[in-house]
């Protein structure tokens, strides 16, 4: 089992003593790092967590998202982060672990660590906790809490799932009141070409209770990140996204469609950014019609941004069965400027 640290041991290892919550600041940069970060779990985005089956721990798992506290100042490898929480569970827990984490691009432990944040908490009584980390890796493109029980190593397990009800315990510290944010940029274009320079347009098996059919084909798809073209920002409703091609196709194809979604773990990995009923309308997201075999097509599409992006952007960019001769996947290349 991991190393297990309770907030008295580990404050002493560290040296340090964490009282109160985060003050109130005056406006002006604070990015001297290393710093100190406090927040109260309940700014993860909601006032009831559901830790529920995780098949991948395997363990019961929720992970609130605090990005948006840290947006203009992001934690760094060296800063300490601690979390508070009151809450009251619906069920008996012998003991929820936790540690700070990225989501994206990859899954990362910014700790290095799982650390004790409650124990033996009993159902239907308030109960407080805190813990504190050193960062060991600096923030990637968000930021959040990993909650977790019952891994397969733990001794006494609760042995189901469990909804804990939230109580505000302190104030989180939020860098946008110290370090304003940059004006919002409410109109982006970007260049599909700069973040994928070489594109497969893959198989797509539709997926049936939970599990990919691979005896069926949904269409040929590709999902290339562009999160970057926004860069501290992302995305808000009422924008507007411009989106240009230049490419190479190995094949003919009768037409390209795409669209902007986020794919990040903060939007359950799939989150539509145009409206419910972008499908009413999907000759309007064509970017390239009638491309052949090796010759360099264009395109661009505009769209109109109908939900805030809260973690990525990426680009769906697919086409059916049928549009491609011959049929299948195919590879999309940057057009290389001959001068």
């Amino acid at each position: 089992m991991k190393k297990l640290l309770g907030i008295s041991a580990m404050l002493l290892a560290l040296g340090l003593v964490m009282t109160g919550c985060a003050s109130k600041k005056a406006a002006g940069p604070v990015s001297v790092h290393p710093r100190s970060y406090t927040f109260d779990v309940i700014d993860g985005g909601s006032d009831v967590l559901e830790l529920k089956y995780n098949q991948y721990g395997p363990n019961y798992q929720v992970t609130p998202y605090f990005s948006t506290l840290v947006k203009t100042d992001n934690p760094l490898a060296g800063d300490t982060i601690t979390f508070k929480m009151k809450a009251v569970s619906d069920v008996d827990l012998p003991l929820l672990l936790v540690y700070p984490c990225s989501t994206s691009p990859s899954w990362t432990n910014l700790a290095g660590d799982s650390f004790v944040f409650a124990e033996n908490v009993k159902a239907g009584e308030a109960f407080e906790c805190e813990v504190s980390f050193v960062l060991t890796a600096n923030m990637g493109a968000d930021f959040a809490l990993c909650m977790q029980y019952d891994n397969e190593d733990q001794e006494v397990k609760t042995g189901g799932p469990c909804k804990l009800t939230l109580e505000r315990i302190c104030e989180s510290t939020d860098t946008r009141k110290e370090i304003p944010e940059d004006p919002h940029v409410s109109e982006v274009t970007l260049a599909v070409e700069t973040y994928a320079a070489f594109l497969e347009i893959a198989t797509n098996h539709p997926w049936v209770n939970g599990a990919q059919d691979m005896s069926k084909i949904s269409n040929y798809e590709a999902g290339p990140e562009v999160t970057k073209a926004f860069g501290k920002d992302l995305p808000r409703a009422g924008d507007t996204l411009t989106v240009t091609w230049k490419g190479v196709s190995d094949r003919d194809i009768a037409q390209i469609y795409i669209r902007p979604v986020d794919r990040s773990a903060a939007a359950n990995w799939w989150k539509e950014l145009l409206a419910p009923n972008w499908q009413d309308d999907v000759e309007s997201l064509i970017i390239a019609k009638d491309v052949k075999a090796g010759e360099p097509f264009e395109g661009t599409v505009t769209f109109n941004i109908a939900a805030d992006a809260v973690g990525a952007v990426n680009l769906c960019i697919w086409y059916n069965v049928g549009d491609t001769s011959p049929d299948g996947p195919s590879i999309i290349k940057k057009v290389i400027d001959p001068k």
